[in-house]
């Protein structure tokens, strides 16, 4: 819980791992940046290869089931996804969920491409839709959360997900999923890993999340094929990725910390993720929100609050005690004029709060659209 001015307050603009979570890897850290510095040397404190640290290329590999070649490791996800971007042809098509990633919307556009939205259902993308966007319109890729998708928590079946891949493969259509949020599923089960073949799909990733913002590494699954003409990207954009955290990195999955470190986050965020389903179900039944089941973020579009009235939302929201922002920026171009008619859309995060945080927080959220009306 913030406070602001003395009064009770919570922040839901920014998808940050909880402060006991962090609190906790600081010796797991220590350790695991001293045992990197000493088991590899200067092998991580001199100039090394652009594609990223061979052991954890290695390790990544394995992982994957895929030959380490395919693998690049870069100083975090959103680098790996802007690089990607750099590689493709100049104001090329890409489709992305209706709602996703705002920096990648951002990224894609500052190079030129050109995005469309597609519709996402509860349990993943519209098929139907998706097909009718490739039969109509020169498509170069697609980019995806299946797990956990952010801002809407959503998670696409495997049966969809595998859909999406084939009419991508079908196609000649470039297939990414960005799977960061794969591990942090908090409701007892396991999200089903993506296999990858020879032609793909391409995947992205990060231990953002995971591990913390402040180790920046993630990385990329290619088809080999693919692999010279990234290197070349990589290059020219810069020289090698932070070799000490990526050591750091493999030494931590290899003495069995990361695994019980996911273990501890899981159970952390489940309770709060719990609060999180249970007071937007309870103060907004009907809206858009599902039950989620992992990862960092929700959503919901309030109907009652159309454009006009957005900056008093979200201003007599905060003097209330409740950080919110309209969450335009997440919405394909294409489909934000149609999606701005039907409410406000707020994205929400809950990993860093207490139970009782934000359960008080949707409340009052409540009591402000209720003020409004």
């Amino acid at each position: 819980m913030d406070n602001i001015n003395g009064k009770r307050a919570v922040n839901f603009l920014r998808g940050v791992p909880a402060d006991e979570a962090l609190q906790k890897l600081v010796p797991m850290a220590s350790r695991g940046y001293e045992n990197s510095i000493t088991h590899y040397g200067t092998e991580v404190l001199q100039y090394g290869h652009f594609n990223g640290f061979k052991p954890l290329r290695d390790l990544l590999g394995t992982m994957h089931h895929v030959d380490p070649e395919r693998i690049i490791a870069g100083n975090g996800g959103m680098e790996v996804i802007s690089m990607l971007f750099k590689s493709f042809p100049r104001k090329c098509n890409i489709i992305v969920e209706e709602m996703t990633y705002d920096r990648v919307i951002h990224d894609a556009q500052r190079y030129g491409h050109n995005l469309i939205g597609v519709e996402l259902t509860p349990t993943g993308l519209n098929i139907d839709q998706l097909k009718d966007v490739i039969d109509k319109t020169s498509v170069f890729a697609f980019y995806g959360i299946p797990f956990h998708q952010n801002p809407t928590g959503i998670d696409y079946s495997p049966e969809n997900r595998e859909a999406v891949e084939k009419i991508c493969k079908d196609n000649g259509v470039l297939c990414i999923w960005d799977i960061c949020y794969e591990p942090l599923r908090y409701d007892g089960n396991q999200n089903e890993p993506i296999t990858v073949s020879e032609w793909g799909p391409i995947l992205v990733s990060s231990f953002t999340k995971t591990i913390s913002p402040g180790t920046k590494c993630g990385y990329m699954v290619l088809p080999q094929k693919n692999i010279g003409q990234m290197t070349n990207i990589v290059a020219n954009t810069r020289l090698n990725p932070n070799l000490p955290t990526q050591g750091f990195i493999v030494d931590f999955i290899q003495s069995g910390e990361y695994a019980a470190y996911l273990n501890y986050l899981c159970n952390l965020y489940k309770p709060r993720m719990d609060a999180l389903n249970d007071a937007l179900n309870e103060n907004f039944p009907g809206a858009f929100p599902a039950d989620i089941h992992g990862g960092f973020f929700s959503c919901i579009q309030l109907k009652p609050i159309a454009s006009d009235k957005e900056e008093m939302f979200l201003t007599t929201a905060k003097n209330a005690g409740v950080g919110i922002a309209a969450a335009w920026d997440a919405v394909a171009p294409n489909l934000r004029e149609e999606k701005r008619k039907k409410g406000l859309l707020v994205r929400l995060t809950f990993p860093a709060f207490v139970t009782t945080d934000i359960k008080w927080g949707i409340t009052k959220l409540k009591h402000v659209e209720e003020e409004l009306l």
